[in-house]
């Protein structure tokens, strides 16, 4: 909460957009219920879009970061969903990966609303 808020504060801003569908895990229930709504408080901002019922917009799409839309970093995971570490793309890969942001957040509703509706 502290890099989340000092950032912040510096004026930068993290967000994300978190692809799901319904029924939620227990893990993805305390995920969003605590961990989204703690780092909240510091001034993340969360995005859900929600696949239940349809087809996701982005479904190439690695789980990915950018930072400061200058770099991109993908993540990779084992087949039991273990974090094995991050990619760095070279700047090349820009383009795509902002396409694939800007789908994902025209797509997305703030992490409040959804959690209105859909959280527990």
């Amino acid at each position: 909460m502290t890099t989340v808020g000092d950032a912040v504060q510096a004026g930068k801003r993290i967000y994300r957009v978190h692809i799901l569908a319904r029924p939620l895990t227990d893990y993805l229930r305390f995920e969003l219920g605590w961990g989204y709504r703690r780092n909240m408080t510091a001034g993340e901002e969360f995005f859900i879009l929600d696949t239940t019922g349809r087809e996701n917009p982005i479904p190439d799409a690695p789980d990915f970061w950018l930072f400061d839309e200058r770099t991109v970093g993908t993540m990779s995971y084992d087949g039991e969903g273990a974090y094995l570490g991050t990619d760095f793309l070279g700047e090349d890969h820009l383009p795509r990966f902002l396409a694939y942001r800007d789908t994902a957040m025209a797509a997305a509703v703030p992490f409040t609303a959804w959690w209105a509706t859909h959280g527990e």
